[in-house]
């Protein structure tokens, strides 16, 4: 999915993407779930750090 659709998305509207373009291929071959879940609990778990450091 990302080598068919996001890599060949133009860097003039899609500059993020295209610069990485060729590391989200080779990290997310089959599926995007397992980085996905990973930035999701990492987010959480900054957001509970920060949470915590308020009380």
């Amino acid at each position: 999915m990302w080598r068919a659709t996001y890599a060949r998305l133009p860097a003039g509207t899609h500059p993020h993407i295209a610069a990485t373009a060729r590391h989200l291929v080779a990290d997310m071959r089959h599926s995007s779930y397992p980085a996905a879940l990973e930035l999701l609990l990492s987010a959480a778990a900054a957001r509970l750090a920060e949470i915590r450091a308020q009380d």
